[in-house]
């Protein structure tokens, strides 16, 4: 087993207008204290279930609970707007993490986020710090509740007063099924926003991604690897891109199992039909970028890196063929550190 030796911070950053809003994962090493505030909103309501507001008290359970009054929160929203709803796809993972979960819930945040800034010309996002290697469910309890109170918003902007009981959970609930309800409310709010999530934010996660592959890549010893970035090939799909980035994370959890670590488990096959059948929407890709940054992040977490990446600023408009070269770079640098990783699967010893 990898000792774990290295705590990081996991901040959130946010830059704001009544344009657009960019946000990026900020993780910086370190064990000192770094302000946490709203806490009024990450730890209300109480659970149904009567658990004590802790980490060790919060469920999984108390999750999903949470989720699903804000998805019913979200389907009162799309109606009041005319949206469509978001079709429904067969699960494409199983074993997932708490730190995956994790950062899928700041894509939840976000997206709720910035349906309110859409509503209200506001934005407010402060969240309570949070170490990787201690994530556990009360945690994304906590980004659930903040989601919650961003719809309430906009729930009020709309003169909507219906409200919505939470009811218990099986007590057996799993955080894989707290993630694909997290991925689920996520496309319906995509199709609530006017700005819906494009190529440039995805391309934004990828980029991030990439930068956390090449920090893992300086544990080669003697390394020269340099990357190539291949010629742009114009007319790129979402499902292209998607497909590329199911491509990176087969490798990214190769990696993983070489290094015995436990990450969450993607059906490649599924990911390919779900293709074929058009049941991709363009946020799954954003989703799968996330997914893959969580994982490397992860990983960075064990490195003594005083200086860790940070999220590159928003690109401007680009398109499905930019992200695709950038994705094919990453897997360049993932298909590289696995070939290494395969004969030392001890690579993250100091």
């Amino acid at each position: 087993m990898i000792p774990k030796t290295k705590e990081v911070v996991v901040g959130f950053y946010r830059t704001a207008s009544m344009f657009m809003t960019s946000v990026g994962f900020i993780l910086s090493t370190g064990t000192g204290i770094v302000n946490a505030s709203n806490g009024n909103t990450t730890n209300s309501p109480i659970p149904v279930s009567g658990h004590t507001i802790s980490p060790k008290g919060i469920t999984p359970a108390d999750v999903l609970a949470r989720l699903h009054v804000v998805r019913d929160q979200t389907e009162l929203i799309r109606f009041e707007m005319g949206k469509p709803k978001a079709f429904r796809t067969k699960p494409l993972a199983t074993n997932a993490q708490a730190h995956e979960i994790y950062f899928q819930a700041l894509t939840l945040v976000l997206k709720a986020d910035r349906l309110a800034l859409e509503f209200t010309g506001s934005t407010s996002l402060q969240l309570p710090p949070v170490m990787l290697s201690t994530i556990a469910p009360y945690h994304i309890w906590q980004l659930i509740n903040t989601a919650f109170s961003r719809l309430l918003t906009v729930k009020e902007e709309l003169g909507l007063t219906q409200t919505f009981p939470e009811r218990l959970q099986d007590p057996s609930t799993t955080l894989t099924q707290v993630g694909r309800m997290i991925v689920e409310t996520n496309r319906q709010l995509n199709l609530l926003l006017e700005r819906r999530f494009s190529p440039s934010d995805v391309f934004q996660q990828v980029q991030l991604a990439s930068e956390y592959a090449q920090r893992l890549l300086t544990r080669i010893p003697h390394s020269t690897f340099v990357p190539e970035t291949p010629a742009l090939e114009r007319g790129k799909q979402p499902n292209d891109v998607f497909l590329l980035l199911i491509q990176c994370y087969g490798t990214l959890e190769t990696i993983a199992q070489h290094s015995h670590l436990s990450f969450l488990h993607v059906d490649q096959e599924a990911a390919r039909q779900a293709v074929t059948s058009r049941a991709i929407a363009p946020s799954d890709v954003y989703d799968m970028a996330t997914l893959l940054v969580s994982d490397l992040a992860y990983l960075h977490a064990y490195l003594q890196d005083p200086n860790p990446p940070k999220p590159t600023p928003y690109p401007g408009r680009l398109f499905p063929s930019h992200v695709y070269q950038q994705a094919s770079v990453l897997l360049n640098q993932l298909e590289e550190l696995e070939s290494y990783v395969k004969f030392h699967p001890d690579w993250m010893k100091p």
